[in-house]
């Protein structure tokens, strides 16, 4: 892929109003793309899409970090030329969406692809990925893949010990698209247990200040629990998919009734602990008046009632 097509894809991918900036430290600006993309910072990702998998390596000789930590050569690779800093920018083939429920694995699959690989690069973990080293501006050196540099998940797992970046029953790194995960796990359970609250008050517009309150907990919630939090816009999307999910196909019958499934699982299970813990101490009173010991020392010492001594020691003709 010549360097020009490179160029036509990545800003085919851009977002149409992305974020952009000159100078960082004055603050970030929302801009049409064609201004956008003559800033030195650029976003290059939606907040509800992940095309690139973009990483910070803040040292000399950044722009080889993925030939030094035995990785595939990235999409674009852009170097301050005065400290040799970079940001290298990896392609997929078919972007991931986030915070998607019917899109789950694929977004936690992303996220511990990006995990496995900010690990071997050394990059900064505080880095959000919303901004980067814009790769069209002079300010930067940038190098592009000779032929491409476009990968699927499982061509990037290839390079990387994996497995150990996948725990299901730990929550994922909470920096990167593992913030995404987190909130997006965060927030749908408590959609599950407030949807039908919502649904109850059957008013006009309900359904937005649904939305809007899941936003707002979206918010709070990374900012509470993340390093670096997720952008608003982010959030927004996060909480838009899980309302509508929840609104137009979470089955409020259907949990009922494996609630009251699991209760009943539970309440059998605990009656037959319950059941064998009084049949050991009914043998065990049998035993100790076998020995000769009064019917209150028996009671004393199992912790129990005379009466229920009395009436176990009936049933066994004591």
């Amino acid at each position: 892929m010549a360097e020009f097509a490179q160029l036509e894809l990545l800003q085919s991918r851009l977002p149409s109003k992305p974020y952009c900036a000159d100078d960082l430290a004055s603050g970030l600006m929302i801009r049409p793309l064609a201004t956008a993309t003559r800033k030195k910072y650029i976003q290059a990702n939606p907040p509800w899409l992940r095309s690139w998998l973009i990483f910070d390596v803040d040292r000399p000789g950044a722009a080889l970090a993925w030939d030094d930590a035995h990785l595939p050569e990235p999409f674009w690779t852009s170097q301050n030329p005065e400290n040799g800093h970079a940001h290298l920018a990896y392609g997929l083939d078919a972007p991931v969406l986030l915070g998607h429920h019917d899109r789950q694995r694929p977004m936690r699959y992303l996220a511990a692809v990006e995990t496995a690989m900010r690990a071997k690069l050394e990059a900064d973990p505080g880095y959000s990925g919303l901004i980067t080293k814009n790769p069209m501006h002079k300010a930067w050196r940038t190098f592009w893949h000779p032929v491409g540099g476009l990968y699927c998940l499982d061509d990037l797992s290839e390079w990387l010990d994996l497995p150990k970046f996948i725990n299901k029953k730990d929550r994922p790194e909470l920096v990167g698209i593992g913030r995404n995960v987190d909130t997006f796990d965060h927030i749908r359970h408590i959609a599950y247990r407030c949807v039908r609250g919502w649904k109850a008050q059957n008013g006009r517009g309900v359904f937005v200040y649904y939305m809007n309150h899941l936003h707002d907990l979206a918010q709070q919630y990374t900012h509470n629990e993340h390093p670096t939090p997720l952008d608003i816009r982010e959030c927004y999307h996060i909480a838009k998919s899980v309302a509508r999910w929840t609104w137009a196909k979470f089955d409020i019958e259907a949990s009922d009734k494996r609630f009251s499934e699991r209760q009943a699982r539970r309440g059998s299970k605990g009656g037959q602990k319950a059941s064998a813990a009084y049949e050991d101490k009914r043998a065990n009173a049998r035993l100790m008046r076998a020995s000769g010991m009064s019917q209150k020392a028996i009671a004393e010492e199992l912790g129990v009632t005379d009466r229920s001594v009395r009436n176990w020691l009936k049933e066994s003709g004591k």
